[in-house]
C-alpha cells in the first residue's frame, strides 16, 4: 500500500504531488516542499492534522503509485 498527497488537497495553488510508503513519509515530503518552494518556515499542529486528513490511499496495482514527484 502507498499513500498520496498534493498541495491542492491542503489548499495551496500548486501542482506538487508526492507518494510514499507511509503517511508520515508523505507528510514529510510535503513539509520539505513547503519549506523549499513556498517559504513556509513552520507548521502548526493544526496544519499537520490537515495534511494527515488529506492523505489518500493508493491502490498498489495503480501505475501512479510508483511515481514520486518530490
Amino acid at each position: 500500500m502507498s499513500y498520496y498527497l498534493n498541495c491542492r488537497d491542503v489548499g495551496v495553488d500548486c501542482e506538487f504531488q508526492t507518494y510514499g510508503e507511509t503517511i508520515e513519509e508523505v507528510i514529510e515530503h510535503c513539509a520539505e516542499h513547503g519549506r523549499s518552494q513556498h517559504a513556509m518556515t513552520s507548521f502548526t499542529p493544526d496544519f499537520y492534522a490537515k495534511m494527515r486528513r488529506c492523505v489518500h490511499v493508493v491502490d498498489a496495482s495503480s501505475p501512479a503509485s510508483k511515481a514520486d514527484t518530490r
